[in-house]
C-alpha cells in the first residue's frame, strides 16, 4: 500500500505596517514602528500553514497611498497566480476599511484577499495581533471564504470588504458590519458563514493609480453653505462627496453652489453622516431633500458611507467613467 500525502496549504503575507507592528516606548509608552515587532510577527506559525511574508511597508495607516496599494494587488495577484491558496495584509485599523473597500474594486481572483491589523502594540499586556494574525491565515485557505472577494478578519469575525466600518477608536473588536453584520467567524481555525451574502459587484479591471483625482469630503450641517466650494478652482475639485444629514440632506443654501458644480460637469454624490440606514431616493421632496439633489444631477451613495463613496467616486474618475456610468456604480448600492 502507498501512502498519499496532502499539500500544505499556502499562505503569502503582505504587510503594510501598522499598530500590529508597532512597540512601545520604555519611558513615554508611546507606540512607534519597531522592526523587531515585524520581525517577530513574521515568524508567526499557524497551523498545518505554509506563510512567506513579504514586506512592503512599515508605516502608520494614515500614510498609506493609492501607490502602496497598487503595489499590494499586484504582488497579491502575482501570489495566487503562483500557487498561493490566500493572501493576508497587515494593515493600520484608522483606514483599513478603506483599503478594504479599494482592494475589493479590483480584486479579480477567487482566493480570499484578508485585510487585518491591531488595537494593541506587539509588545502590550494581550497584544491582539497574533490571534488576528492567525485568524486571516485561517481565513486565507477556507473554502468558505472563496469568490467572497476581500475580507477583513478581526476579533474572530469575518466582514465584508464594502460593509465593514472600524466601529470603535480604543476596543480590540474595533470593526462592525452594516447592515447585515459580520459574514462569519473563525471557529476551530475554519470559517463558518453566518450568512451567505449577495454576488459582488463586478470587479473593476486594471489596477489602482498612482494618484487619485481631488475628491473634498464635506458634511453637511445647520446652515452649513459649503462656501469654500467657491475657493476650490478646477485642480483641487474633481468631483465632490456630501456627507450629508438624514437621508442624505443638505441646507437649502447649499443647493445653489451644488447646482452650479454640476451644471459645470463636476459630479457629486450625497452620503449620510448617519452610521445606519444609508441614503434615500424618495422619501422628501423639500428643497436640499434627497429629491431635490437627484433631480439637479447628484447621485446618492446608498449604503455607502462617506469616506468609501469618496474612494468609489475616485476610482471611477480615474477610469474615465461618464456620469451615466457614476450613477449607475452608485445605484448599486441604494437603500
Amino acid at each position: 500500500m502507498t501512502g498519499t500525502s496532502e499539500a500544505v496549504p499556502a499562505v503569502t503575507l503582505l504587510t503594510l505596517g501598522g499598530t500590529i507592528f508597532m512597540a512601545q516606548g520604555s519611558g513615554d509608552g508611546h507606540a512607534v514602528p519597531d522592526a523587531a515587532a515585524a520581525e517577530r510577527l513574521h515568524a508567526t506559525l499557524v497551523d498545518g500553514v505554509e506563510l512567506t511574508a513579504r514586506g512592503i511597508a512599515n508605516i502608520s495607516s494614515s500614510d498609506v497611498r493609492p501607490h502602496h496599494l497598487r503595489e499590494v494587488l499586484e504582488q497579491a495577484r502575482a501570489a495566487v497566480d503562483e500557487g498561493a491558496d490566500g493572501v493576508v495584509l497587515t494593515h493600520g485599523t484608522d483606514t483599513l476599511e478603506e483599503t478594504a473597500f479599494l482592494l475589493n474594486r479590483f480584486w479579480d481572483r477567487q482566493a480570499p484577499l484578508v485585510v487585518t491589523g491591531a488595537m494593541r502594540p506587539a509588545s502590550a499586556l494581550g497584544a491582539d495581533g497574533p490571534a488576528n494574525l492567525a485568524g486571516a491565515v485561517h481565513a486565507a485557505v477556507s473554502p468558505s471564504a472563496r469568490g467572497l472577494g476581500v475580507l477583513v478578519v478581526f476579533d474572530g469575525e469575518v466582514h465584508l470588504a464594502d460593509q465593514v466600518t472600524k466601529a470603535s477608536s480604543r476596543s480590540v473588536s474595533a470593526f462592525a458590519s452594516a447592515p447585515s453584520g459580520a459574514v462569519g467567524m473563525i471557529d476551530a481555525g475554519q470559517v463558518r458563514l453566518l450568512h451567505r451574502p449577495l454576488p459582488r459587484p463586478a470587479p473593476q479591471a486594471g489596477s489602482l493609480p498612482e494618484r487619485f483625482a481631488p475628491v473634498p469630503l464635506l458634511t453637511a450641517g445647520l446652515d452649513e453653505d459649503f462656501a469654500l466650494l467657491d475657493a476650490l478652482g478646477p485642480e483641487h475639485l474633481a468631483g465632490v462627496v456630501i456627507a450629508g444629514v438624514g437621508m442624505g440632506h443638505v441646507s437649502p443654501a447649499a443647493m445653489p453652489r451644488l447646482r452650479r458644480l454640476l451644471g459645470e460637469g463636476i459630479p457629486v454624490v450625497v452620503a449620510t453622516r448617519i452610521a445606519a440606514g444609508g441614503t434615500s431616493t424618495h422619501h422628501y421632496a423639500y428643497p436640499g431633500s434627497e429629491v431635490d439633489l437627484l433631480e439637479a444631477g447628484a447621485g446618492m451613495a446608498g449604503v455607502l458611507p462617506p469616506a468609501k463613496a469618496r474612494l468609489l467616486l475616485q476610482v471611477l474618475l480615474a477610469d474615465g467613467a461618464t456620469p451615466d456610468r457614476i450613477r449607475e456604480s452608485f445605484a448599486a448600492y441604494a437603500s
